[in-house]
């Protein structure tokens, strides 16, 4: 089944918008309007009434002859939903304390459950809320794609299933969820912070973590990580396999052993962006073996001065790995392969230079090797480069799915 979010003419997923419309008699002498949902596609343009055609033309005539000759005006969104209570209170989650949009509940695709009345309806919160949690001591933020995570104390998850990340940077969760989750008294705490950064719905919720828990087919249902999750698994796998298949290893501490302290960017804030390049590039290029690699390309058949550049300089870490990637694993192209480690160490020493004069030129030449626009921001800008970076580790270990 096609999910309904999916754009009808260019494939894309579609937003949730309400727009107003205007309708009028014959003569232009009566008339009313009134703003309704649309799904709409901001890749091609498209642009779809949730409602039914025919509904509307209905509703429209019969209207139309109730209202007296000069009379226009603006009627609310509840007349169209006639068998819904639009503005509903969903009156068993009251004690939260939180602040949602019924409507929600009725129009997001998959989320209406005649059974379980309300459970499904997003409730919605800034995001810099993360932050308190992934700055604490005892606590963590754990981000299993861009666009899902958890928060975790002393290492287990605090809330079960986890926040979704809308495309507009918001984070979302089920209203029946997190009744269950303040539950016990010891998240009462947790629950005033979660009322304070409570926001107004933005009636989006399209992420892994909405197609996961509302499926409309198995690709849905299982979703592989796109983030730095998938990232430290590729790599681990690749160091696995170069384990097994030559008996070396080819970084100096374990990568998911570093992983367990690493903080993701969470705000569109510079500084937090910046120190992610520099722990990704300490896991990634920093940590790699340099001596395993000199001794199995010398194997291949390389001799000492095919290690050292034209300085007479040994190869760095990423020339090494260059090499073994082209005379070891014969992966043709191996420059244009590793391309994003090279991105990532110039992102990495940007980090001590954020205030220079060279810094824009730099940083410019980064995201343009990204593919990216001089425009684009610094979250942008690490997204681009994470995709990248696992498009890197899928080719060289042969799989385009590993999960």
């Amino acid at each position: 089944m096609v999910h309904p979010l999916k754009c009808k003419r260019c494939g894309d997923y579609r937003f949730i918008e309400f727009a107003g419309v205007n309708f009028n008699d014959a003569d232009n002498k009566k008339g009313f309007g009134i703003k309704i949902p649309f799904y709409l596609c901001k890749s091609c343009g498209d642009r779809e009434s949730i409602l039914p055609g025919d509904n509307f033309m209905k509703f429209r005539d019969e209207m139309i002859g109730e209202i007296k000759e000069g009379e226009f005006f603006e009627m609310p969104l509840k007349y169209v939903f006639s068998k819904l209570d639009t503005e509903k209170r969903f009156k068993r989650y009251d004690h939260l304390g939180f602040q949602y949009d019924p409507l929600d509940y009725y129009i997001i695709p998959g989320l209406y459950r005649p059974e379980d009345d309300g459970y499904l309806t997003p409730v919605f919160f800034d995001k810099d809320l993360l932050i308190y949690y992934n700055g604490h001591p005892d606590y963590s933020v754990k981000f299993t794609s861009f666009s899902s995570c958890n928060i975790y104390f002393k290492g287990e998850p605090l809330f079960s299933w986890g926040f979704g990340i809308n495309r507009n940077g918001k984070l979302f969760k089920w209203l029946g969820d997190l009744d269950e989750d303040f539950r016990d008294e010891d998240m009462k705490p947790h629950l005033k912070r979660f009322q304070a950064s409570n926001v107004p719905s933005d009636h989006e919720v399209f992420s892994k973590f909405y197609l996961s828990q509302n499926p409309y087919s198995p690709d849905d249902a299982f979703q592989n990580s796109d983030n730095e999750t998938r990232l430290f698994y590729l790599k681990n796998q690749f160091n696995s396999e170069i384990r097994d298949k030559f008996g070396i290893d080819l970084t100096k501490v374990d990568v998911s052993k570093l992983s367990e302290y690493y903080k993701p960017p969470i705000m569109e804030e510079r500084e937090q962006v910046f120190s992610a390049f520099l722990s990704l590039n300490k896991y990634l290029v920093e940590n790699i073996q340099d001596q395993s690699l000199r001794e199995i390309l010398k194997k291949s058949g390389l001799a000492d001065e095919d290690l050292v550049n034209k300085e007479g300089r040994k190869l760095g870490s990423l020339k090494l790995l260059s090499l073994f990637i082209e005379r070891v694993l014969l992966k043709s192209d191996a420059e244009t392969l590793i391309a994003p480690l090279f991105v990532l160490n110039d992102l990495r020493q940007l980090h001590g230079h954020l205030s220079d004069s060279s810094f824009v030129k730099r940083y410019n030449s980064c995201k343009q090797r990204l593919g990216l626009q001089e425009t684009a921001t610094d979250l942008e800008v690490f997204k681009a480069l994470v995709k990248k970076l696992n498009e890197f580790y899928e080719i060289i270990i042969d799989k385009k799915d590993v999960d």
